[in-house]
């Protein structure tokens, strides 16, 4: 017995080192939510006048629009279709400028080697097809193809999404929130961040966009044509 117990004991000791210097894991974040788009802009659907004090909003057949005024907002109830198409072009503009594909949906041919690439907004996402024979496919599944553009997003912008929080200003470091709204991954610090952020997000879109370099060689250069014009 006394044996048995001394080899079991050296075992268990033989074994410990090699748990010991296993790599630590790296942390992950609290939570990956998914929302739907950020509004597009801080401008009146109707008038494309920017929001001030007395704008309003409603979510009319599931989608939210934004106006200056009640009277304006009138007009979007009167006619729902024709500021949903105005509203979708200007969601489109905004996620085609970091769309995170190269390629179709379908094909996985190279958007671009058959013309122009064909566009659909699917679930208020814009999918890219390489051609007209892929439509049928890609609306036959809209949420398959737009979660497909919001994963692909979601990876794409992992290391240029911002790392300090939009709403306490703090850097973020071990644990954090990360939010899907739409294909644009916003980092927070914790759920109370998120609530308030989503209460105004134009308020905060300034901590999400990085800081533009100043072109510091630009001001010399225009000073010598001026010199050698006189």
């Amino acid at each position: 017995m006394i044996r048995l117990f001394s080899v079991c004991a050296a075992l268990f000791c033989a074994v410990l080192p090699a748990q010991d210097t296993k790599p630590a894991e790296q942390k992950k974040p609290a939570a990956i939510v998914q929302k739907p788009a950020l509004y597009p802009d801080n401008l009146c659907i109707v008038s494309d006048e920017p929001l001030g004090e007395d704008a309003v909003s409603k979510t009319i057949e599931g989608q939210t629009y934004k106006a200056c005024c009640k009277k304006c907002l009138a007009k979007v109830e009167k006619d729902p279709a024709k500021f949903g198409a105005k509203l979708a072009e200007k969601q489109k503009a905004v996620q085609l400028a970091n769309y995170p594909l190269k390629t179709c949906t379908i094909s996985k041919e190279e958007l671009g080697s058959m013309g122009e690439p064909v566009q659909l907004m699917l679930e208020g996402t814009l999918v890219q097809l390489c051609c007209k024979s892929c439509t049928k496919k890609a609306m036959a599944k809209p949420a398959e193809m737009a979660q497909m553009i919001k994963d692909a997003a979601y990876a794409a912008q992992q290391k240029s999404a911002n790392t300090s929080c939009p709403v306490g200003g703090e850097k973020l470091e071990d644990t954090v929130v990360e939010v899907m709204f739409g294909t644009k991954l916003v980092r927070f610090c914790c759920e109370k961040c998120v609530a308030k952020f989503e209460q105004d997000p134009a308020k905060y879109a300034d901590k999400l966009v990085p800081a533009k370099e100043t072109p510091v060689a630009d001001e010399p250069a225009k000073e010598e044509k001026k010199d050698g014009g006189k």
